[in-house]
């Protein structure tokens, strides 16, 4: 008979509980901390537009990045500037506050349909049937009546369960998370939007700290037309930006697939080709698709880099879009206005870099047969041959007259960053030779790389006793020696070479003390000083093993060391026969390292070794007088030849 009493009714209330429930399991997803993965508690918001509890960012911060004065995000890594209070003074996410504080009494009211709530006002702990919304307290309907009748509480707004289980009513803030008060001026409301320092203020904040004609103040309502607008026109242009990467994504993709096909495709050749000579041949088989198998996982990780980056920078674009939209769409005007300099400044910061690029040539690879019936063939990845594909001279042109690069890298934007000694300017040029930025530098600078980073910062070692590290506004970010402050002055230090680690780490060689150091990206703090035998004029990190390579100029050396330090190998190279007069840049990459050579002027040359020192190739010759060398990220080598640039590759 109990069955018999389930109404449609109820039916109907059932149903919506259970489509309430999954309502708020979903929403509690972007309610989540990205730390503690509980519901967020005083959420802190990130440049980045990531929020997440007050105390999981002071544990965080206290845990990682103490007394730093900013922080990486948790979440995508970008870094925060923090104020002078550090994790408090961060701005407070009073819009999310707001909607957790209304699912978490959506939540309430969802379950008490099962559970008793009991009223909050009198002793007999009567069951609640309504909720006050002005004291966030639940009540009966006798102490309901009691309460709209006092003269304080009779303009409070009172709603039943069910008004709020269907949303017909909206919770309303705590009166401590209420953005309209003024903290400053007790009873004032803020009625005002401080165009100067981009905050809301009262009308007593007005005539105090904020008066004109310094300060600019309009009405906040017509502040939030006027940012909101400008918010759609900023996100217009990030709907292209985001095509191109989801066009670069899908590319990458496409070519990954296309050379998983010629994978297959090869392997089944060599195979067709191993079963005529199984018998004879069996190790040259297994060393054929060994190779083939190690240049898939290389150019995988390659790939998988690249997407990684890519992907990164799409997520970071679409989470900021989604959460500005959803900002402008939904928060009140005060609560919008709050958090729009944070939303401005996290989409400026986003808007821009080229996707990085991939070499096209990487999907290539192709099975040659042999011509004898004992040899099985030779994976043909791509010609070994190298050619010059570009060549720009900085000669004239309004740069100084001609002047040798003598420190050059590519950077994660697929630019080439040089240093010119003599005229005292770092040059930022498109992979074709255009100049697309001069920074100019008070010293002569010697050498430089790139940190493949968020900001793309760059890192300039100069003739004075401070490496400087610039964002990507091409400005100085900071300076920093490589010894503790109080030894600086009597110091006798020669920066001649800088270079950085897949993790930031950056690398100094000091030719006069014969060491190199290793600094923290984020503030140039000295983390080890690391004695050197060969003098550091210049410089590279191999990726895959934390080996360094230290080419000694002069000295005719190039030495291969562990990250401590000590000597794997030496080099001696030598130019038919004769060993070289000076070793110039180093680069290395996936196959190897490469050092630049010369002896008299036109005599350059550069010559390609494995990580243990073993000679493998001379891949170019007859260069004037070759200094820095990189390998860009599309698998190019850069080469300073005196006043020119010029750009080799694979064919």
């Amino acid at each position: 008979m109990l069955f018999n009493v389930w109404s449609a009714a109820d039916d109907e209330l059932y149903k919506g509980q259970i489509t309430m429930a999954k309502a708020l399991e979903e929403m509690n997803h972007h309610l989540e901390c990205g730390i503690c993965r509980d519901r967020l508690k005083q959420p802190k918001v990130l440049d980045c537009f990531h929020s997440f509890c007050q105390e999981c960012l002071q544990d965080y911060y206290e845990s990682r990045y103490k007394d730093t004065p900013e922080i990486p995000c948790p979440s995508c890594r970008h870094m925060t500037a923090l104020p002078e209070t550090r994790i408090q003074g961060l701005k407070t996410n009073f819009h999310l506050m707001g909607i957790i504080e209304e699912i978490s009494v959506q939540e309430k009211v969802a379950h008490s349909e099962s559970t008793k709530v009991s009223c909050e006002l009198c002793e007999e702990e009567n069951e609640a049937t309504h909720r006050c919304l002005d004291c966030a307290q639940n009540v009966c309907p006798n102490c309901r009546k009691t309460h709209l009748r006092c003269v304080t509480t009779s303009n409070h707004t009172v709603a039943t369960f069910e008004e709020i289980r269907q949303g017909k009513v909206t919770v309303k803030k705590s009166a401590n998370e209420d953005q309209t008060r003024c903290q400053k001026h007790r009873g004032e409301v803020k009625r005002f939007y401080c165009e100067t320092c981009l905050e809301l203020i009262c009308r007593d904040c007005t005539v105090v700290d904020h008066c004109k004609p310094n300060h600019h103040y309009v009405d906040s309502g017509e502040a939030s037309i006027k940012y909101k607008q400008s918010l759609k026109d900023m996100l217009s242009d990030f709907d292209v930006d985001i095509k191109v990467l989801e066009q670069s994504l899908a590319a990458s993709s496409q070519a990954k697939q296309k050379f998983a096909q010629s994978v297959t495709r090869t392997v089944k050749a060599v195979k067709k080709r191993a079963d005529k000579l199984r018998a004879e041949i069996a190790i040259q088989e297994k060393m054929l698709i060994r190779g083939i198998k190690q240049i898939q996982q290389d150019r995988n990780r390659m790939y998988d880099k690249h997407q990684e980056k890519v992907s990164q920078l799409l997520q970071g674009k679409q989470h900021s879009v989604e959460v500005a939209k959803g900002v402008a769409s939904t928060a009140s005007d005060n609560d919008f206005l709050s958090l729009y300099p944070v939303i401005n400044k996290d989409l400026k910061s986003l808007k821009g870099p080229t996707p990085p690029q991939i070499d096209s040539m990487l999907s290539y690879l192709s099975f040659t047969p042999g011509q004898t019936e004992i040899n099985l063939g030779k994976l043909e990845e791509k010609v070994r041959k190298w050619e010059m594909c570009c060549k720009f001279d900085h000669t004239g042109g309004g740069l100084g007259g001609v002047m040798f690069t003598v420190g050059i890298t590519g950077t994660v934007c697929g630019e080439i960053a040089l240093v010119k000694y003599f005229n005292k300017k770092v040059l930022l040029c498109s992979s074709d030779g255009q100049v697309k930025e001069k920074i100019p530098v008070q010293s002569s600078p010697w050498d430089i790389a790139a940190i493949h980073n968020h900001d793309n910062q760059l890192v300039v070692v100069d003739d004075t006793k401070y490496v400087k590290v610039f964002n990507k506004k091409n400005e100085l970010a900071f300076q920093f020696p490589t010894v503790p402050q109080s030894e600086v002055d009597k110091a006798d230090m020669n920066f001649s070479s800088v270079a950085v680690k897949e993790d930031g780490t950056i690398l100094v060689g000091d030719v006069n003390r014969m060491v190199w150091t290793e600094h923290r990206p984020t503030d140039g703090a000295l983390l080890c000083t690391i004695p050197v035998q060969t003098p550091p004029c210049y410089l590279a990190v191999d990726d895959h093993t934390d080996r360094v390579v230290v080419s000694g100029g002069g000295s005719q050396k190039v030495d291969i060391a562990s990250s401590n330090g000590t000597i794997l190998a030496t080099i001696k190279p030598s130019i038919n026969g004769q060993q070289v007069q000076h070793c110039h840049g180093v680069c290395c990459d996936s196959s190897g390292t490469y050092i630049a050579v010369c002896n008299e002027p036109d005599t350059g040359h550069i010559h390609h070794y494995d990580l243990d020192g073993n000679f493998l190739a001379c891949v170019v010759q007859g260069l004037h007088v070759p200094f820095g060398i990189t390998s860009t990220p599309d698998r190019k080598l850069a080469v300073g030849d005196g006043h020119a640039v010029k750009m080799y590759h694979k064919v």
